[in-house]
């Protein structure tokens, strides 16, 4: 499964542009998920504690799958 990560590290931008466009990436995500046209569904979890989007498979995965990447992003 490709891992996508996206750090604009200090640059300056409003809320609500961090806002808009978190909601413009995580769009895009999904829209190219969707068009894959996978048979089985997939789990799609926002995550609060950052921001992105996480689409797997394996729904009873998606909790680790969370943490193991929010550890990583904590150690920058």
């Amino acid at each position: 499964m490709a891992r996508f990560a996206i750090d604009l590290g200090e640059m300056p931008m409003s809320k609500e542009d961090q806002l808009q466009l978190q909601n413009e990436l995580q769009s895009v995500a999904l829209k190219h998920v969707a068009r894959l046209g996978y048979d089985k569904p997939f789990a799609v979890k926002f995550p609060r504690e950052w921001w992105g989007i996480i689409l797997h498979p394996d729904l009873d995965r998606l909790g680790d799958i969370e943490a193991e990447i929010g550890k990583r992003l904590g150690a920058f």
